[in-house]
């Protein structure tokens, strides 16, 4: 069993955020000592590691509380939403990684503008803004 400031260097994640997942009961498996506080079982541990990973996704809050209510169903239609909410999340990671394929291509052009300045092939704009977008 752990406090909550042991779960939080566990998962890494500030404290106040645990307690907002809690606030939400986001933490199915989460109890309290006889003196009310919260304390953590690896199960809820565990939670949280989900609660984390689906965050930094960029999963909404709402999906997250949905994912975790169908996660504690039994059943084929508690398992296909949960799939669907998996396969909606893929998308958006996917549209992410060509977003920053598309940063990165972009970066690249302009460290190779920069470098063919610094090697004075080509002129350094004097217009401040063009040389932000050059």
């Amino acid at each position: 069993m752990f406090k909550i400031s042991e779960a939080s260097k566990k998962v890494d994640l500030p404290i106040a955020t645990i307690r907002y997942y809690a606030e939400l009961n986001m933490i199915p498996s989460l109890k309290r000592n006889i003196e009310n506080q919260r304390i953590f079982d690896d199960e809820s541990i565990t939670w949280l590691e989900g609660i984390k990973f689906f965050r930094e996704l960029g999963m909404p809050i709402a999906e997250i509380k949905e994912y975790i209510e169908l996660s504690q169903k039994h059943g084929k239609a508690a398992l296909i939403k949960r799939h669907k909410l998996l396969i909606k999340q893929e998308q958006k990671a996917q549209e992410n990684v060509i977003q920053a394929q598309n940063n990165l291509d972009e970066l690249k052009r302009r460290i190779t503008l920069e470098n063919e300045i610094i090697k004075g092939h080509k002129q350094d704009s004097l217009n401040p803004a063009r040389r932000f977008n050059q």
